[in-house]
């Protein structure tokens, strides 16, 4: 871990905002309050802190994360613009000033099942998204790497569909050819699609997009026949991410989790979320795209195709998701966030 806030400072890219929003509840003589704590490489820490009622503000984030999951929701505008109020309003000014080309969001508890991009501004009618790129830490890293690794060949292995008899994903048998094709790259589908191909190959590709089942929730997905941290390929055979640091994943610039399935209960903080990134962060991999509820499949397969366009073109990877995001919001301007929201970059940016 870094040794000080110096040391936390420099591992901070020079043209990212960082911020973090941190509920203060339950605390001794202290009323329940949010403080929200903007860091940049250069500047000296800033934090605003205001009173909040805190059962109000978690029965906001719970219905908002259950309008967010509803293909047919109409009445999340109100939720969107409260939350962009509590967590975002009072630093706007802060990060405009700044111009930033990455904004990172350093989430904790229930926060960490609400994607940012959809907080919405009713001042400017802007979505967060579409004012800043923006990506997940689970924390400021102690070791940030040289900026743009993407000079790299841009080679995606890819798999898709392993299991196309129960629990089919044909747009993601589709998202899998199209990717690789673009890339001329390889790819994997149905009983191709083999975990021993995983352990035996990705090693040697910077991108590795799996289009299959992977399940990140609590308790497991009874419905995929899946443990908690389990990803699914051919044969039924399933990696689990705890041993993703065994055969070391150093050259990987990201791993592509597009089917993965998580849920927020009750009693849940979000800890699988930031353990999915954190284990193959372990392993050596820069950053992970994941899925923070069942995505829908041929939105998923639009959205990633895009976003590899874009990286071919030479964009950091949180600029190449933002841009295929907003790509499918001009093009599909009814759909609510369901839609094209619940993929999020957690890790490097660049």
């Amino acid at each position: 871990k870094p040794k000080n806030i110096k040391q936390l400072k420099a591992n901070i890219a020079p043209d990212t905002v960082v911020i973090q929003p941190a509920l203060l509840t339950d605390a001794k003589n202290v009323p329940d309050s949010i403080a929200i704590f903007l860091i940049t490489r250069a500047t000296p820490i800033l934090v605003k802190k205001f009173p909040i009622d805190d059962q109000k503000f978690d029965d906001i984030l719970t219905e908002y994360r259950a309008q967010l999951e509803n293909p047919n929701a109409d009445d999340y505008e109100i939720n969107q613009e409260k939350l962009y109020d509590y967590l975002i309003r009072p630093m706007s000014a802060e990060i405009a000033a700044y111009s930033p080309k990455k904004l990172a969001i350093i989430a904790t508890g229930k926060l960490r099942y609400i994607p940012f991009e959809t907080l919405f501004d009713n001042q400017t009618d802007q979505y967060l998204l579409e004012k800043y790129p923006i990506h997940y830490l689970t924390r400021i890293s102690g070791n940030r790497k040289p900026e743009s690794k993407n000079t790299k060949p841009m080679k995606v292995l890819a798999f898709g569909n392993p299991t196309p008899t129960k629990s089919n994903l044909p747009d993601a048998e589709e998202e899998a050819k199209a990717i690789a094709k673009m890339l001329s790259s390889k790819h994997y589908i149905r009983e191709e699609a083999t975990l021993d191909r995983f352990k035996d190959e990705s090693l040697g590709f910077p991108l590795v997009h799996l289009a299959t089942h992977g399940c990140f929730q609590k308790g497991g997905c009874p419905g995929l026949g899946l443990e908690e941290g389990a990803i699914l390929f051919a044969n039924r055979e399933t990696f689990n991410i705890a041993d993703a640091a065994l055969f070391g994943l150093e050259n990987t610039d990201l791993i592509v989790l597009a089917a993965c399935q998580t849920a927020m209960e009750a009693d849940s903080n979000g800890e699988e979320i930031a353990g999915v990134a954190y284990l193959f962060e372990r392993a050596g991999v820069d950053a992970v795209i994941a899925s923070l509820w069942k995505a829908q499949d041929e939105a998923t397969k639009e959205i990633m195709v895009k976003f590899y366009q874009y990286l071919q073109q030479g964009m950091t990877k949180v600029e190449a998701l933002r841009q295929a995001k907003l790509s499918y919001i001009r093009q599909n301007k009814s759909d609510p966030p369901f839609y094209w929201s619940p993929l999020i970059l957690i890790g490097d940016g660049e």
